[in-house]
């Protein structure tokens, strides 16, 4: 019946005249029919709408829309004026095989009757007509409006040259300024946010306007606006490759919709998986978290709390209890958003317990900030654990360390050993009290911590220095040295009174940093810790 119509039409004479006596011969003969059939199984669909394509049978949908791009585009009748007419045909037999590949129910019915369709499918008219969509308005449709036209020799809009970065249809913004928490860019602040990456935590979604996914692409980023943006945890936006056409292609977006994450500094841009795709917001929400940038340092016992609060005496040192056993998204972006001012450090679940008992933690999601670790003190945090609380609570503390940073006893190591803290360029003076922490006298440690406080607005850091290396360059030196050294120049002053007494030390330093005349002494090499002393610091 209807099957052998369709198979009469493989284009060779002989088999379509074997078929039509097959009901009339013998078995044997009617099944070396069905072999003959067989072999030339190609035939049977009419066109090969997969080969067309330039795709395999078992394509996915992106490659589909992939080969579609790229084709529509190379044999567009206005791109190819000097040979219009075979240009139109294969543009037409092109977007005839997208439009039923791309439908799930069309490809399904040409898979198996091929492009007659069968009883149960219209049947296409070959050549350049089509049962379909015209061709120009599937293309002006794929390609956001104003692609093509309405029929051949239509205009092709001039602003569009296709993927790879190049020049998309120049429409309406997607998003505009009525989704809350979503920028939309135009090409100044596009341009002002490249150029501003030192905290940098900001993702951006590059679309096509017009595009089939439009609808969906806006409400899920509309969602991840409210639920992330809304609460600081990271900046959206969104680029109109359309009219940003130089900005998709030099941030290679080659088939929009494209989902980007862009950190601070020069770390790599994270993608979401396959462009032209619009992923849901669950999956967008679970894939943002994990891409975000974290400047955070994990702190597991007390070694690592040591190494941190050592590690830049410019910046107040702030510590987030959480029992995840990952870093949540609110102390990723506040760690960006306060980079070079405070210091993050993160005690996931499975740290220590001696470490976090000592900082009275029974409860977490807890905060603090360390002011002093011998002995221990800190502030803690007793607000809720929102954007704003917490934001306040860190600037507080770097103003507090700010009016007080030098104001304290800390031990000098080889890590604190830099141009701010007695490094060899350093400018500044340095009481030095060689010594270390378990074997100072109490009486000598109390006044040492009170002349940092009378030196404050003094360009002096007071510090202990428990390596003998250190000390070694300094030569003889009395019981209990303390000496006032400034690196830069390499000269150095013992202090030859009470070491006890406060205030004679500060009219030691006091004399010597404002009466204007170089410390008498000269070392002949830089002081250094060389290999016996790490250090992690500590401050009393």
């Amino acid at each position: 019946r209807q099957p052998g119509v369709a198979m009469a039409r493989c284009g060779a004479a002989p088999v379509a005249a074997s078929w039509r006596c097959c009901g009339t011969l013998p078995c044997r003969t009617l099944q070396r029919c069905l072999v003959l059939l067989a072999l030339v199984g190609c035939c049977l669909a009419g066109k090969d709408y997969y080969r067309i394509l330039g795709v395999p049978r078992s394509a996915s949908p992106m490659q589909l829309k992939k080969a579609y791009r790229r084709l529509s585009m190379k044999w567009h009748p206005d791109k190819n004026p000097g040979k219009k007419e075979a240009a139109q045909k294969k543009f037409v037999e092109i977007s005839q095989a997208y439009e039923v590949l791309s439908d799930p129910k069309k490809r399904k019915h040409y898979d198996r009757f091929g492009e007659d369709g069968g009883a149960d499918e219209p049947r296409q008219r070959r050549g350049g007509g089509q049962a379909g969509p015209n061709p120009f308005d599937m293309f002006s449709s794929f390609f956001g409006g104003g692609g093509g036209g309405r029929g051949p020799g239509s205009r092709m809009n001039p602003n569009f040259q296709g993927g790879s970065g190049r020049r998309g249809p120049d429409g309406p913004n997607l998003f505009g300024k009525k989704v809350p928490g979503v920028k939309e860019f135009d090409g100044d602040s596009w341009e002002k946010a490249a150029e501003d990456v030192s905290r940098r935590n900001l993702l951006v979604v590059f679309y096509e306007p017009g595009c089939r996914e439009c609808d969906a692409i806006k409400d899920a980023v509309r969602k991840l606006g409210e639920e992330f943006a809304e609460h600081g945890l990271i900046h959206i936006g969104a680029v109109n490759c359309g009219k940003l056409h130089s900005v998709c292609s030099k941030e290679k977006v080659r088939s929009p919709p494209a989902f980007v994450y862009y950190g601070p500094d020069r770390t790599p841009p994270q993608r979401y998986k396959g462009e032209g795709v619009a992923p849901s917001f669950d999956l967008l929400s679970k894939w943002v978290p994990k891409v975000m940038a974290d400047a955070s340092t994990d702190l597991a016992n007390e070694r690592d709390f040591r190494k941190f609060f050592a590690k830049s005496d410019t910046e107040p040192k702030v510590i987030f209890f959480t029992d995840r056993k990952s870093v949540p998204p609110l102390m990723k972006a506040l760690s960006l958003e306060f980079k070079g001012r405070a210091s993050l450090g993160i005690v996931l679940r499975g740290a220590s317990d001696a470490f976090v008992k000592q900082f009275g933690i029974s409860k977490r999601p807890a905060l603090v900030h360390v002011t002093d670790d011998e002995p221990l003190e800190f502030m803690r945090f007793e607000k809720d654990f929102e954007w704003g609380q917490v934001s306040f609570f860190l600037s507080r503390a770097v103003g507090r360390h700010r009016s007080g940073s030098m104001c304290v006893l800390r031990e000098l190591t080889s890590d604190r050993l830099n141009p701010e803290n007695c490094g060899p360029t350093a400018s500044q003076f340095c009481v030095l009290h060689f010594s270390d922490s378990a074997s100072m006298a109490p009486a000598i440690r109390t006044a040492l911590r009170q002349l940092a406080k009378m030196v404050c607005d003094y360009p002096v850091k007071v510090f202990f220095v428990a390596g003998s290396d250190f000390a070694r360059e300094f030569g003889a030196l009395p019981r209990n040295p303390v000496v006032l050294y400034r690196p830069k120049r390499r000269r150095f002053k013992a202090f030859d009174g009470d070491v006890t007494d406060a205030q004679a030390l500060f009219s030691f330093v006091d004399s010597a940093v404002g009466g204007g005349a170089p410390l008498p002494k000269l070392l002949k090499n830089d002081p250094s810790f060389g290999r016996r002393r790490g250090g992690t610091g500590s401050e009393l």
